[in-house]
C-alpha cells in the first residue's frame, strides 16, 4: 500500500537510470503465469470466481476487457475538472469531413497540438501526435485503414503519472494506492549533432542500450534532423513502456491533497472501484497537491500496476506488486457483494466480452 503524507522534504522524485530489466523482455504470457496462479488461489480461498469482477460492478463484464474510452469519460460529471477536451471521429468519415472536424476542434483549443488514438486501444499503442494539418492528414490515413472509432484529444504537457485508484468499501471514500511517474527521453540540441547522435551520446540521458534502441525506433522519421542549440525535445512524448519510456514508482509522494483532488471525482462514478488513471499535471508541485490534473484515459480491472516496471524492481517484486493489487480488487469486489451491489457473472465476462 502506498504511503500518504507530506513531500515538504522531497519535492521531486529522485533521478533513476532509464533502463529495461531482463524480465521486461520476457513474453507477457510467461510473466502472467505465476500471476494467474496467484489469482486462482485467491479466488479459491474466497470461493468466489466473480469477486474481482464485482469491484467494478457498474462496468460491462466488470471492466475485465478494454472498452470505449469515450464511453467511460461520459461517466464523469460534466463539470469534472479532470476532463480534457476531446471528440470522437468514426473512420467511416471521408478524409475531407475528418479534416473539417479536426480544424473545428483545433479552433476550440489554445494551441495546435493534438493527439489521435483508438477509442478502444491499449498500452498506448497507435497513439499519434499531431502538430499540423499535414500531420493530421497522414494520421487519418493510418486511422482509416485500421477502422473503428478514434479519439482526437487536446495535447496536455507536463508530468505524466499513472494513478491507481481503489475504493475498498462502497461505504467509504476511495484512495490513490500507488503512483507511477512515466519518464520520457529528454535531449537538448547543440546545433551540431543529429537526433540520432543525441540519443547515442553518453552525455544525453542516463539510459541503457535497449532503451536507446527503442527511442531511436520511435523517432526513426527524424533521426537525421539537427536540433537548434538549446532546443529541448522529449523524444518519448507517448509514455509507453514498450516504446521506450521508463516507469518509476513514486507512491511515497501520494498526499492527502492528491487524493482530495482526484478520488472524489472517481467516487462519484457508480460502480467503478478499481483501476488506473493516466494523467498529467503542469509540474510535480501541482501533481502532488492534486491541482490542475487532467486525465488522458481511464482503465478498469485489466489495468496493470505499472509501477511494478520500475527498473529498481526484480521479477519477484513485480509479481508481488501485481498480486497485491489483485488482492485489492478481490477485497473491493467482496465488499460490494456484502453491500448488496450487483454481481457480475464470471463465465459471460470471460467468454462474451463483446456482447
Amino acid at each position: 500500500m502506498a504511503k500518504s503524507g507530506s513531500t515538504e522534504n522531497a519535492t521531486v522524485p529522485p533521478e533513476i537510470r532509464l533502463e529495461r530489466r531482463w524480465w521486461h523482455e520476457i513474453p507477457m504470457w510467461l510473466f502472467y503465469v505465476p500471476v494467474a496462479i496467484g489469482i486462482v488461489a485467491m479466488l479459491a480461498r474466497h470461493r468466489s470466481l466473480s469477486a474481482p469482477l464485482c469491484a467494478n460492478y457498474g462496468l460491462a463484464h466488470g471492466g475485465l476487457h478494454p472498452a470505449s474510452k469515450e464511453a467511460f469519460f461520459a461517466r464523469f460529471r460534466p463539470d469534472c475538472p479532470l476532463l480534457i477536451k476531446q471528440t470522437a471521429l468514426a473512420t467511416a468519415l471521408s478524409p475531407e469531413e475528418a479534416l473539417k472536424r479536426y480544424e473545428a476542434f483545433v479552433g476550440t483549443l489554445g494551441g495546435t497540438r493534438t493527439v489521435l488514438k483508438p477509442d478502444e486501444g491499449i498500452q498506448g499503442m497507435d497513439v499519434l501526435m499531431i502538430c499540423s494539418t499535414e500531420d493530421f492528414r497522414q494520421a487519418w490515413q493510418k486511422a482509416a485503414a485500421s477502422g473503428g472509432t478514434w479519439l482526437l484529444q487536446e495535447f496536455v504537457g507536463g508530468v505524466e503519472a499513472g494513478l491507481f485508484y481503489v475504493r475498498a468499501n462502497p461505504r467509504e471514500p476511495g484512495r490513490i494506492v500507488s503512483m507511477t511517474l512515466k519518464r520520457g527521453f529528454p535531449v537538448t540540441g547543440d546545433g551540431a549533432r543529429s537526433i540520432g547522435e543525441l540519443i547515442d551520446a553518453d552525455d544525453a540521458v542516463n539510459a541503457d542500450k535497449e532503451t536507446r534502441r527503442r527511442v531511436a525506433k520511435y523517432n526513426r522519421h527524424q533521426l537525421e534532423r539537427v536540433p537548434a542549440r538549446g532546443e529541448a525535445i522529449d523524444l518519448m512524448p507517448v509514455r509507453n513502456h514498450h516504446l521506450g519510456a521508463t516507469f518509476q514508482d513514486i507512491s511515497d509522494f501520494i498526499t492527502d491533497g492528491l487524493n482530495a483532488g482526484v478520488a472524489p471525482h472517481l467516487d462519484a462514478i457508480e460502480g467503478y472501484h478499481y483501476g488506473r488513471l493516466d494523467a498529467r499535471a503542469p509540474n510535480y508541485e501541482s501533481l502532488f497537491a492534486g491541482r490542475d490534473i487532467k486525465v488522458l484515459e481511464v482503465n478498469a480491472l485489466y489495468s496493470e500496476p505499472v509501477h511494478a516496471y520500475d527498473p529498481r524492481y526484480g521479477l519477484a517484486a513485480a509479481i508481488g506488486i501485481f498480486l497485491s493489487h489483485w488482492r485489492m480488487a478481490v477485497g473491493a469486489g467482496l465488499a460490494n457483494q456484502r453491500a448488496g451491489k450487483p454481481r457480475i457473472a464470471f463465465w459471460p465476462a470471460i467468454f462474451n466480452a463483446k456482447s
